[in-house]
Order: C-alpha cells, then structure tokens, then sequence
C-alpha cells in the first residue's frame, strides 16, 4: 500500500480513537444491596400491606416492601388476590398458609419453597425482573396465580 494513503488513515483512526475516549459515558459504581427487617403484622389477606415507618432502598428511591399471605385450602386458593402486583426493586414476601404438603415454585424467578400444613412457609426475594410470572404448587400441579413486577 502506498504511504500516502496509508498516513491519513493512520491520522484518522487516532483522532477518531481520541474523540471517543473524550465522549463515551463513564459506568455507573455496582448497587450494594442492604436487607430490612421489617414485618407487618399476621393477616390471612393476600393484599399487600406498608410498613407505618417506611424505607427507602439503597438502589431504587421509594421501593416498598411486598407482603403477600397466600391461603392454599383443598388444592386451591382461597384467598385474593390472584396477580400480585410489585415494582423492581420491592422486597416481596410470599407467606403461603396450606392444608396439605406441597412445593410453591415461583416460575421466572425459578424459587422453590416447601409448604405444610403445620406452618407458614416464607418466600422472601428482591423482584429484579420485570414481567408476568406464575405461581404454583409444584407436585400437583395446580397454577395459583400470578405475581406482575412492573418496572420503576
């Protein structure tokens, strides 16, 4: 190749190099995550409920936690309701009350969490995915609803 055509590509290519250096975006610093301790009181309502005093995320302003009471009764659920509704970022509780022993597998997030009849199971995660995400019990099968994380 001839030097004259080869300098000012050479030329080009550093004053194109230079001009990117001077105006890519620089990365955002990585989220920490801190966990809350908070607890509203025992309800056998699947509505979510907020804290009196509430707190703010370290990541996301304003997100609030997500408690759900679910109550399985003869392989259904008997309460409401269906589509639990959150934003990215919430901290979500599921607390899941059944009659008969079974496995809740929370499909998207791939969660799995054991129920019995003796006690009240809890699933606690922060919903960072955003979409429609079902809710079962796993061994028999049978769809309980739905949770829904809407981005912020």
């Amino acid at each position: 190749m001839n030097a004259k055509l080869l300098l000012p590509l050479v030329v080009g290519a550093v004053v194109f190099g230079a001009v990117y250096a001077l105006v890519k975006p620089t990365p955002a610093p990585a989220p920490s995550a801190v966990a809350s301790a908070e607890r509203p009181p025992e309800s056998l309502a699947a509505v979510p409920r907020q804290p009196a005093a509430t707190t703010s995320h370290p990541t996301v302003p304003d997100a609030q936690p997500n408690v759900f009471d679910i109550v399985v009764q003869n392989g259904r659920r008997s309460s409401e309701p269906a589509v639990l509704r959150a934003h990215q970022g919430d901290k979500v509780t599921l607390r899941i009350t059944s009659d008969t022993a079974d496995e809740l597998h929370l499909h998207g997030y791939d969660l799995h969490l054991r129920v019995s009849p003796e006690s009240t199971a809890v699933l606690e995660f922060t919903a960072n995915r955003t979409g429609r995400f079902t809710y079962e019990l796993h061994k028999s099968g049978v769809e309980l609803g739905a949770l829904e994380v809407y981005p912020r």
